[in-house]
């Protein structure tokens, strides 16, 4: 039975607003009693600036220092928030808006055992717009594949404009392998992919690099100590903030009235902001011995047809990987495949010479090889073949942060927009699917089948069982009573399993099986891992361990019964967060687990909406996130109970009300960091919500949220104004209501600064009219 939509409960660690915050929020959310005499309500924004578009402005150098050539740095929010109709809507970015939330689609509960949720997320749709945040999920655990090269590849490639080296060149390609790319699943069974995708990484750049977990035993200050080390999440802040700074900057510069925008918050597609935000967390998954994503699945060695003596540049740039400074952990597996590829100058180099090179390659180190034909010429724009290189979409947060900065601080900063000639791109794209369908795919399936016959089937046999319980309570030791791990267990005492140990094997077995998709084995093997990793007191690896498993849960189709779905993936999320948070101190652990889990359940429908949002309030309980990450967190908390639909004519059982709450403290937010394009649309986003609810029960009747949100409207376009002075001819016209003759109610003087400050006397609000008649709510919801 659903709860009754008004029946909400508000967290109290949600920051609070600043006149009577439990008033206000019980007021909005419907359970205060209803006074007749309130008296301010938001006007209308029919002509507020944001009626204006800010994303189709001239780029202009501010007092940050910004340059016409940094807006590049900036085309993936820019992009995402074209609106429908500007002449920009042609973009690629344009299909984020085409494709239909998922939640909207899906009826019923994942909780509920309807026949309509034993199909996967993946037979939805929700995975084919880049910016839905399970095409995000899909996209961020995916092969790694590192690139070594020698230094006449560098060479080349430098002399393209890419300095570098040949990673820079590939990284954009990796983004999406071309055409349809076939795996296969435990069982044999082959299902076509046509949005596979493989993370080009530079050998030797550990900068991502995570050592073992040295603070398992630790508390008190030592604990701190560690959490403050990781600025991870730190990074992925600073980087969706100058972006806003930058969609606020250049909202203060030319005006185009003629230009439509996108009101409110947009249900149907993501928020750019939102989803780069994503995108930066999951860009930065490090190199850590608990799971095996960032670990390289292959590794790229290549030679140039220039180089002298190939064969023994290639026997040392394998040598490296094994022996060399750059090489990876010890506790990262080295029997990764390894790809040679021999770059060919096809501007410089005989053809026939490097056939003949590229044929004795094959014979000295087997048929996991490629022949690239590059130009060695930069490629300029107004080249006829030329097409533009996009910067990737995977940067890391430190990286972005980076080129952003160099944009503000170097005089002769040029746009990073990089082009190549379209015969390069075609051959790019070419090796990067023979590598996948031909080389990296059928190694992570036979590496699968060996793994599961020959470790996994043991451990889910009953000796592997009995081993199991023999180490849970040490026959004959005293280790469970004295809280370490038995001697009888692969834990290694600096933090981490060995790579031919059997906890570690079955791990990089179950991260193989999330990657190619097989959603099954991955979460049965990582329920097996759960119970070892416990016993073993390895708190990290239990918690990623509970945290992919509950992923793969959420993904496969449900065929368990609502009571056991509901307490098992609440179990391991649970069980996930304790680790990440209390035991591990990994804030970055902790905030990827929930907000994953958070968009995973959404996109469920039904009660999986409320158990999001339970679910996002525990994180902004724990303060894990900055105030962007605040701030957005509650954008989407009321995006996720507006995508709720009800039922009849009422629409029973929707969340209209408290997505509107949660909009409304959105703005607050973004009110509080003078970030008032993002506070506009989330009022009316509320303005929207309140709107579709009955006359009376509207927001009309209690009185401390009117003025509440009176409050914010004014703070609102107060700081719109200030952006706008010296542009009077684009200040925002307030209308004042009408009202008829029987509806004498006397306005209030309102107690409270619009910024913020002290008490402004005089300063009138809209008086309060009534919300609905007998044909419904009015035309702006607000009165």
């Amino acid at each position: 039975m659903q709860p009754h939509e008004d029946a909400v409960q508000t967290p109290s660690p949600v920051q609070s607003p600043p006149l009577a915050a439990s008033s206000i929020m019980r007021s909005l959310s419907g359970s205060q009693k209803p006074r007749p005499g309130a008296s301010s309500i938001l006007s209308s924004p029919t002509t507020d600036p944001l009626s204006q578009s800010e994303f189709s402005l001239p780029i202009r150098t501010n007092s940050t220092g910004r340059r016409p050539q940094s807006a590049s740095l900036f085309r993936s929010t820019i992009l995402n928030n074209t609106p429908p109709g500007s002449p920009r809507d042609a973009s690629p970015a344009s299909t984020i808006r085409s494709t239909r939330s998922p939640a909207r689609t899906m009826t019923g509960s994942i909780f509920a055992g309807t026949a309509g949720f034993k199909a996967s997320l993946l037979d939805t749709g929700a995975a084919d717009s880049p910016g839905d945040p399970l095409n995000l999920v899909l996209k961020s655990f995916v092969p790694h594949v590192a690139i070594h090269a020698s230094e006449d590849v560098d060479h080349l490639v430098n002399a393209k404009g890419f300095q570098k080296g040949l990673w820079e060149l590939l990284r954009p390609f990796g983004e999406r392998v071309m055409g349809k790319v076939n795996v296969r699943d435990s069982n044999g069974v082959s299902r076509a992919w046509e949005d596979f995708s493989l993370r080009f990484t530079k050998f030797g750049d550990h900068s991502n690099l995570q050592m073992p977990d040295a603070l398992d035993g630790l508390n008190g200050s030592e604990k701190q100590a560690g959490r403050a080390k990781e600025g991870l999440t730190t990074d992925v802040e600073k980087v969706v903030e100058r972006h806003l700074s930058f969609a606020e900057e250049a909202f203060r510069g030319t005006i185009e009235p003629q230009t439509p925008t996108r009101m409110g918050l947009d249900v149907e597609a993501t928020s750019p902001y939102y989803a780069l935000y994503l995108r930066r967390l999951l860009s930065g998954m490090p190199l850590a011995p608990h799971e095996s994503f960032a670990h390289p699945v292959a590794c790229v060695m290549a030679i140039s047809s220039r180089n002298p003596n190939p064969i023994e540049a290639l026997h040392r740039l394998y040598t490296e990987t094994r022996e060399g400074e750059k090489r990876y952990p010890v506790w990262v597996d080295g029997e990764y495949l390894r790809y040679y590829i021999l770059v060919h100058d096809e501007e410089n180099s005989d053809i026939s010479k490097s056939m003949a090179l590229f044929e004795q390659m094959k014979r000295n180190f087997g048929l996991h090889c490629h022949l690239l034909r590059l130009r060695s010429s930069e490629c300029a724009e107004t080249d006829d073949d030329s097409i533009p290189l996009p910067r990737s979409d995977w940067m890391t947060a430190a990286e972005e942060l980076a080129d952003i900065e160099e944009s503000e601080t170097k005089e002769d900063f040029e746009d990073p927009t990089r082009h190549i000639f379209e015969s390069d791109a075609t051959a790019i794209r070419t090796f990067v699917r023979e590598m996948a369908t031909q080389s990296l795919i059928p190694t992570m399936e036979r590496n699968i089948s060996v793994w599961n016959d020959q470790v996994a089937s043991k451990r889910k046999g009953i000796s592997g069982r009995f081993m199991s319980l023999s180490k849970r309570w040490a026959f004959g030791g005293s280790s469970r009573s004295s809280g370490i791990a038995s001697s009888s267990s692969n834990y290694d005492a600096s933090g981490f399993y060995r790579p031919d140990s059997p906890e570690a094997i079955m791990r990089r077995l179950a991260d193989f099986s999330f990657m190619l998709r097989d959603w099954k084995l991955a979460m049965s093997t990582y329920d097996l891992l759960r119970t070892d990793f416990q016993n073993d007191k390895a708190w990290k690896y239990h918690a990623a361990a509970n945290e992919m498993a509950a992923f793969s849960l959420l993904i496969m189709p449900q065929n368990m019964s609502s009571k056991t779905r509901i307490e098992t993936i609440n179990q391991m999320l649970d069980n996930s967060f304790y680790s990440y948070l209390t035991r591990c101190n990994s804030l970055y652990g902790a905030t990827r687990c929930i907000v994953l889990a958070l968009e995973l359940l959404r996109l469920r429908g039904g009660s999986g909406i409320d158990e999001a949002v339970r679910w996002g309030i525990k994180l902004l309980e724990s303060r894990l996130m900055g105030k962007i990450g605040d701030a957005l967190l509650k954008e989407r908390m009321a995006i996720c109970y507006a995508s709720k639909s009800g039922a009849g004519s009422q629409a029973w059982g929707s969340r209209r009300r408290k997505s509107a709450l949660w909009s409304v403290l959105g703005a607050e937010a973004w009110v509080a960091q003078e970030k008032y394009i993002q506070a506009q649309k989330c009022l009316n986003e509320a303005r929207k919500m309140y709107s579709l609810l009955p006359g009376e029960n509207g927001i009309q009747r209690f009185e401390v949220a009117s003025d509440f949100l009176a409050m914010l409207n004014d703070q609102v376009k107060q700081g719109l104004q200030l952006d706008l002075l010296g542009h009077e001819d684009n200040l925002i016209d307030v209308e004042e209501e009408t009202f008829d003759s029987d509806d004498r109610r006397t306005r209030r003087t309102s107690m409270i600064n619009p910024l913020g400050g002290a008490t402004a006397a005089g300063m009138e609000t809209a008086p309060l009219q009534s919300e609905g008649d007998a044909s419904g709510p009015s035309k702006d919801g607000f009165g």
